[in-house]
């Protein structure tokens, strides 16, 4: 791209840049400067964090690095509610099932917040550490690289020129259209699914108790995540489907779905928030090119049913960050980052691999439709209320309570 004028480059003010200030991004740079004395720039297109209504549970593993990290009171202080316990209910048989979030020995607990906030917690911690520089509304151009590595971006002005700022590592988080990643010519094959989810708010009922919840129908389940005075549902929608979500009032849209569970009757939608999430399953052959690394969306695509597209964002933070922050600390330019970056992607990726694989398969039983669907999840969940079925509750349960690391 021609520019009529590039800003000099400038060296040295910042050890690490990221790109993309969202949770992946800031958990980063949070995880970085909690540990090290290292100066970190954080840009993002956005004008400000929280423009994407999409993830709110934060596990025990990810509240335990929160904790850690000094941002968990902060997480709080934002309204993040604590949940025990995990509700699915039939559209006419009520209440088939009610789990226990709780683990001998787990004491970290299980939050959900809007994921807007989510994201201004990190954000704002990441601030606080007084080593992160935080820009909003700037856009990344292109990559610097000078001897075949990344040595730094070059960023749009208000004028309309490039300005170029350099530093030992750049990482992106840019998401699942990751400019950093496309610079580096890694591709992240994607497979779409044949239904959506259909995302929006509703006023919470009186007395609703703070549980997260499934409504099971066969035109499609419904998650019921709390909040402070609202729930957040989440629709499955299928492929045939589509085109009724994508017009008409908030009402209109809520009353397409208000008769696959008793919850929804009488309720109210708000009129922001609302979103047709389009989903897919990905994961890139590569998470480090020419210098420069990857983490979160920008390597990895997911159903979310289970919800650890988020959990996994913030895990690879914490990895990427254990793994380059001592070597930064150190002294190490780009060409010492290679091994780092090796480590980081032999822990990585073999767990994210198998969450993608693990939520593909829920998420093909939750999509599941059709007149027997009714008698199969009524039979299914009268077998996970038998003993051995609280045998493999308690199984699958400690897969997402407890870190894999």
């Amino acid at each position: 791209m021609s520019r009529s004028h590039t800003v000099p480059s400038r060296w040295g003010e910042f050890d690490v840049i990221v790109v993309g200030a969202g949770v992946g991004g800031a958990a980063f740079a949070l995880a970085l400067t909690h540990a090290h004395d290292l100066r970190v720039l954080v840009v993002d297109r956005h004008t400000g964090p929280g423009n994407i209504n999409r993830g709110e549970s934060l596990l025990p593993p990810v509240t335990r690095l929160l904790a850690e990290w000094g941002a968990l009171d902060r997480v709080r202080a934002a309204g993040a509610l604590t949940v025990a316990r995990m509700q699915f209910h039939h559209h006419r048989a009520g209440l088939l099932l009610d789990v226990p979030l709780a683990l001998p020995g787990v004491t970290d607990p299980y939050l959900v917040l809007p994921h807007p906030e989510i994201e201004r917690v990190f954000v704002e911690a990441a601030a606080a550490t007084s080593r992160v520089e935080m820009r909003y509304g700037q856009r990344v151009t292109r990559i610097v690289v000078d001897g075949g590595r990344a040595r730094g971006i070059a960023l749009d002005t208000p004028r309309g020129d490039e300005e170029e700022i350099r530093a030992r590592l750049v990482v992106g988080a840019d998401g699942a259209a990751s400019t950093v990643r496309a610079a580096l010519g890694i591709e992240l094959p994607r497979i779409p699914y044949g239904h959506a989810l259909f995302i929006l708010d509703i006023d919470r009922p009186p007395g609703h108790p703070d549980v997260l919840r499934t409504e099971l129908h066969p035109d499609g389940g419904i998650l019921v995540v709390p909040g402070v005075n609202r729930l957040g549902l989440a629709a499955l929608v299928h492929a045939c489907d589509e085109r009724l979500f994508r017009s008409g009032s908030s009402a209109d849209k809520l009353a397409r779905i208000a008769h696959r569970s008793p919850l929804l009757a009488g309720r109210r939608a708000a009129p922001v928030g609302i979103h047709l999430y389009k989903l897919w399953r990905g994961h890139a052959p590569r998470y480090a090119a020419r210098g420069a690394v990857l983490l979160g969306d920008a390597i990895h695509v997911i159903n979310p049913v289970m919800a650890q597209g988020m959990t996994m964002a913030i895990e690879d933070a914490a990895a990427l960050a254990h793994h380059v922050g001592p070597a930064l600390a150190c002294g190490a330019v780009n060409e010492d980052l290679d091994g780092p970056f090796a480590a980081y992607e032999r822990e990585r990726r073999p767990i994210n691999a198998g969450v993608i694989r693990w939520s593909h398969w829920m998420s093909r039983g939750f999509a599941l439709g059709g007149p027997g669907v009714d008698v199969l999840h009524r039979r299914v969940f009268g077998l996970a209320n038998s003993p051995l079925g609280r045998v493999a509750q308690r199984m699958v349960w400690s897969r997402f309570a407890t870190s894999p690391t």
